[in-house]
């Protein structure tokens, strides 16, 4: 949007392994999921197709090939009531986002703490994948609505909005008072592409998160984005209990599925049943103030003095299913390799 970039977005992870949730496109899923702990996948936009569009300002911009068709019909179908959607942010590149993340930095008034609150950090943008889609208003006198609390306050106009989104593939990305799952505060501005309309009626039906559907996926185990998105949400929640702690970020790099991958000599010692998730992660953390480092260090960790995180620090977890409550818990994690 014309507006502050990214929000507050400290995010992480994703695997490159060939996906096997729904809604493919063939080269990509286009249920990805990048949040506060998803990561854009490294190959993506080596893969994804875009197609040249403009915007409400008639910018050059960039847009994933059937999020833009979809949204194209979406638009028509609210001009019938009286509704003139206009693009404004769609694709933006990971080096667009470093680049904007440099100019930031390099101002001696801002802090990293002040630049993490109002800028992505490059690589954790949903605006990377070209499936999420920021919309304008062009109101009845030709003027733009624009403003973010203009917009959060049009809930007459945007409820015309969100009512069609499923029908085109598309889903309100952060809901009302859900910044607890989706990281974000509401925007009824911000639209994402899922692909499928089934997949997209169930979420906005049940007004549920992206997130909160990828953990309601039933076989988690060989669904690659919804065993990712426990790994992720399981891990932040067991070292968000360690008090030293402040921030964490995660980048999974194996999900181990098949019995042949459960050689691994470290595995083989472990008793895993057929749902159990075993992982291996890189990940960083950001000391508490006045805690002592070296406590967190591990061999493989180096100390970040300019970012103040400890990084480059790797590791294999298991994720161990209890049947009785039909949940995770991390039973092991910090065996190193």
């Amino acid at each position: 949007m014309k507006k502050v970039v990214g929000g507050i977005v400290l995010l992480l992870i994703v695997g490159v392994f060939v996906l096997t949730g729904c809604s493919k496109s063939g080269k990509y899923d286009y249920l990805v999921l990048v949040n506060k702990y998803s990561q854009l996948p490294d190959d993506w936009e080596k893969n994804v197709e875009l197609v040249d569009a403009k915007n409400a300002w008639d910018e050059d911009i960039k847009v994933e090939k059937n999020a833009y068709e979809s949204y194209l019909k979406l638009e028509k179908a609210l001009e019938k009531d009286g509704v003139n959607i206009e693009l404004d942010s769609v694709y933006r590149s990971v080096k667009a986002q470093q680049d904007l993340w440099d100019e930031w930095s390099a101002d001696p008034e801002k802090g990293i703490d002040y630049v993490r609150k109002f800028v992505a950090v490059p690589g954790y943008s949903e605006h990377h994948t070209g499936l999420a889609i920021d919309i304008c208003i062009r109101k009845e006198d030709g003027e733009l609505e624009f403003d973010n609390d203009e917009m959060i306050a049009d809930r007459e106009t945007f409820a015309k909005v969100h009512e069609k989104l499923a029908d085109y593939g598309f889903i309100l990305r952060y809901l009302e008072n859900r910044e607890d799952s989706t990281g974000y505060t509401y925007e009824p501005w911000h639209l994402r592409y899922v692909g499928d309309k089934k997949i997209a009626k169930e979420i906005m039906d049940k007004k549920i998160t992206l997130e909160e559907y990828l953990d309601s996926i039933k076989d988690i185990k060989n669904n690659h984005e919804a065993a990712k998105y426990k790994i992720e949400t399981t891990l932040k929640d067991y070292l968000e209990k360690d008090e030293s702690i402040i921030n964490s970020r995660f980048n999974v790099t194996k999900i181990y599925s098949s019995k042949d991958e459960m050689d691994n000599p470290i595995l083989s010692t472990m008793d895993l049943t057929d749902k159990d998730i075993a992982f291996e992660v890189t990940y960083q953390l950001q000391p508490a103030e006045g805690v002592d480092i070296n406590p967190l260090m591990v061999p493989d960790g180096e100390f970040n003095e300019d970012l103040g995180w400890i990084t480059n620090i790797s590791r294999l977890g298991i994720l161990k299913y209890n049947s009785k409550t039909k949940s995770y818990s991390i039973e092991n994690f910090g065996t190193g390799w």
